[in-house]
């Protein structure tokens, strides 16, 4: 019994072959093959122990068998398939973790996110009654106004409450959407005296433009006081506890709008 060295035409792998069977079959893909005579004849007149020369004489596939990659097993080609998509899946499952627990400190861009975001911004200090309601008009949000006193026996202050919805400018039960409120005063032609953006979901927390008033301990008599208008984040809890030495007010002063509206959600004592 004499042994040659054939190489698989489907993946190149050597073939140890019993040339008296003429049959042969590979280990590496599974695939079966003769041997004809006339490979036989010229692998008797070849040095096989040369890889040059062992490669022109390859075992012929089988009747009925295809060379090549069709000829890969069905079966295995599923298992494979479906070990690819586990391993894709199991990468989009890590890299979506880690892009959510790296991103998890960062602060978050969130203003403008709202049409009352969008509306809070814009509001300056020499606004009137007139362009508040074209605002709202913009934005397509609704409003509620009414005429109350403010340390006064008659009114003297025109109060508007500004909302996506009119159930929630209007107060109603179960309706506790943001909101901007805004105060004129009517004693000196309607002049701007302040606006706060209030979030239920963030209650401790409103962004204050204040021109003068008083809202809380934030209080100026008249526009007059410039010092203290402006911008402002308002937190209860910015003031000092009980016993310390040196009081601080609840309210931070900030640059804009935004920086105000933007410390609701990411200010941390």
């Amino acid at each position: 019994m004499k042994i040659y060295n054939l190489k698989c035409p489907n993946c190149g792998a050597t073939l140890a072959t019993d040339v008296k069977n003429n049959y042969a079959r590979c280990e590496y893909c599974g695939n079966e093959f003769y041997i004809s005579e006339d490979t036989e004849n010229e692998a008797n007149q070849a040095d096989l122990s040369n890889e040059g020369d062992a490669d022109k004489y390859k075992a012929k596939p089988l009747p009925g068998q295809v060379s090549g990659k069709a000829s890969a097993d069905p079966e295995k080609r599923k298992k494979s398939r479906v070990r690819d998509f586990v391993i894709i899946f199991l990468f989009v499952i890590i890299g979506t973790a880690l892009s959510l627990l790296l991103d998890k400190e960062k602060p978050q861009d969130i203003v403008p996110k709202t049409d009352l975001h969008r509306f809070f911004t814009e509001l300056r200090l020499d606004c009137t009654p007139q362009s508040i309601e074209t605002l709202t008009q913009k934005h397509k949000l609704h409003f509620f106004r009414t005429e109350k006193a403010v340390n006064a026996n008659s009114a003297n202050i025109l109060y508007y409450k500004v909302a996506k919805t009119m159930e929630t400018a209007l107060d109603k039960q179960g309706e506790h959407g943001e909101t901007v409120e805004i105060e004129f005063d009517a004693e000196k032609n309607n002049t701007f005296r302040l606006a706060v953006y209030s979030d239920p979901d963030h209650i401790v927390g409103r962004a204050l433009l204040f021109n003068y008033g008083t809202y809380y301990s934030l209080s100026a008599d008249n526009a007059n006081a410039k010092n203290l208008t402006g911008y402002y984040y308002y937190n209860n809890s910015l003031r000092s506890a009980a016993g310390e030495q040196k009081t601080h007010p609840p309210y931070l002063k900030c640059a804009d709008a935004t920086e105000a509206l933007k410390m609701i959600y990411t200010y941390k004592k």
